[in-house]
């Protein structure tokens, strides 16, 4: 399939809106749960749901990265010859490059879309440490579910991430403690994310509206646009409610 009969895929009714009300009833669901999980503990309701947040727009991100990544690698791009010479030598180093961009885009979309006011910066940093495991969790579905061996590669990657993020030169075994600590505080979070790619995916795939044909990650971060969109939105709507306040 070319760009053209992708977005025409994308953009046809009406699998479109039946998308659009799926993901808006998932986010729905999402807030009622958030609600019901604060009642009787300590949190706010509004803080639950920027950890929310923060875990799909830091997922989204990765997706978005991982799945150009594998469409360039897989050649789905009418490039030179001389283009994939360059690829082939150096596609080590651009993986780590659409990585760290991942993490720029991460932050311009807490600043200019979805800003977070109730979490702290170490909050954040603990989430997105998530977002690192979130997707070793999506990979591990890919070669399970689909048998798919084409993210391989990219998964060893994380591993070493995550690996890194525990045991840095000047780790001590008090700072490995306080950052499992701080990882499990944030695991309804990332339970509640991979629920969310699990019934985007269920739906997506099962009603063709996802194609496996541009890559699994890659349509799934099109699902993820669309509750990033519904949270963005939301986000306007409590904006302008405080406002009038």
């Amino acid at each position: 399939m070319t760009f053209k009969e992708y977005v025409a895929h994308y953009t046809e009714m009406p699998g479109l809106i039946f998308m659009i009300l799926v993901t808006i009833a998932l986010v729905a669901l999402v807030h009622v749960l958030l609600a019901i999980y604060t009642k009787g503990k300590r949190g706010s309701f509004v803080g639950r749901c920027e950890r929310y947040y923060e875990m799909i727009i830091s997922s989204t991100s990765m997706l978005l990265f991982i799945g150009l990544y594998f469409l360039v690698d897989h050649k789905y791009f009418n490039a030179s010859n001389d283009f994939y010479v360059i690829w082939d030598k150096y596609n080590d180093f651009i993986l780590l490059g659409a990585l760290m961009i991942s993490i720029l885009l991460m932050n311009i979309l807490d600043w200019m879309l979805v800003p977070l006011r109730k979490i702290e910066n170490s909050e954040k940093s603990a989430l997105r440490m998530m977002a690192m495991i979130y997707m070793l969790a999506v990979f591990a579905y890919i070669k399970i579910i689909y048998e798919n061996d084409n993210y391989d590669s990219i998964i060893v990657y994380f591993i070493l991430m995550v690996i890194g993020r525990f045991t840095y030169f000047d780790a001590s075994f008090k700072d490995f403690l306080l950052s499992m600590k701080s990882l499990m505080e944030q695991l309804p979070v990332l339970l509640l994310a991979l629920v969310t790619t699990a019934v985007l995916a269920l739906y997506g795939f099962k009603s063709g509206y996802l194609l496996k044909s541009n890559g699994v990650v890659l349509s799934l971060c099109i699902a993820h646009v669309f509750v990033l969109a519904e949270i963005c939105i939301i986000n306007i709507f409590i904006k302008g409610l405080t406002k009038k306040k």
